[in-house]
């Protein structure tokens, strides 16, 4: 039986999965970096789990969507999209939202990561957890001793593959809407934040990532459970390791993350090319 989630309108509460299967999930961490998408989207419906998650729902261009507000981090992630998904399968999850980019320059030093700078997008091609392994008196953890999901050997180093035909069909519409460059990578997702450049290169020097997060991993660990496709696409707003929120720009990352909102509906959660 499905549970009955208290709404704030007259609405229908989620059923069971096997009864809608047409709407595409888009997760993020907080609504502070859908509010650009949210504020400009009509007819939305907020429902609120048990937990206390936001959910909202809406039509854009004939296609039905949600929105799960999760929380940050790897667990409130982790318990979000469980949460949706015990009651509803979607077409395709869209993981978006603000991230750190490692491709930055400073005084001194050389560019480390690539062509992208703040304001710019990423899709995932992998994620990794990072602190995931056992630790040893090397530069590299070695691997956990069991799966944390069944024959996927992958995920003893917290490792999770995206779909390679997502990332391209993502990667052309995007490519068609942005005239900067549209990255595609490695991300890495952190539950600290890496907070000096010092550290950020050691990061860099040991993943290669192009974006860091604090949710990514989590979500993949998710959907592949459920077998539910997903992308991951995010929008730089800092470079990782700078301190000073003033060289921050969080209005255009967020500006950014709605139009992938956007151009992700407007092609109706498109999975195949």
């Amino acid at each position: 039986m499905g549970i009955t989630w208290p709404s704030m309108q007259s609405i229908n509460c989620l059923k069971p999965c096997d009864e809608i299967m047409s709407k595409g999930l888009i997760l993020c961490a907080t609504q502070f970096e859908l509010a650009g998408f949210l504020d400009h989207a009509s007819g939305l419906v907020r429902r609120k789990t048990p937990s206390g998650l936001t959910l909202y729902s809406g039509i854009l261009d004939h296609t039905h969507f949600d929105c799960m507000i999760s929380g940050p981090g790897v667990f409130n992630t982790a318990h979000g999209l469980t949460v949706y998904l015990e009651h509803t399968r979607p077409k395709l999850i869209l993981d978006t939202g603000i991230a750190g980019t490692f491709a930055y320059s400073e005084a001194g030093a050389n560019d480390i990561g690539g062509d992208i700078g703040i304001g710019d997008i990423g899709i995932a091609t992998q994620e990794q957890y990072i602190h995931t392994g056992v630790g040893c008196n090397t530069s590299e953890d070695s691997p956990l001793p069991f799966d944390l999901i069944e024959n996927r050997s992958s995920t003893r180093r917290g490792i999770y593959p995206a779909d390679p035909n997502l990332s391209d069909i993502y990667y052309g519409l995007l490519t068609r809407k942005f005239s900067n460059p549209i990255a595609r990578g490695n991300f890495i997702t952190v539950s600290s934040i890496t907070a000096s450049h010092s550290h950020a290169r050691k990061i860099y020097k040991r993943f290669s990532p192009v974006m860091e997060s604090m949710e990514g991993a989590a979500a993949f660990h998710v959907a592949a459970l459920y077998d539910v496709p997903m992308i991951e696409i995010r929008a730089a707003s800092n470079f990782v390791g700078e301190q000073a929120k003033d060289k921050w720009n969080f209005p255009l990352a967020c500006d950014r993350v709605s139009q992938i909102c956007k151009i992700v509906i407007k092609n109706g959660f498109k999975t195949i090319i």
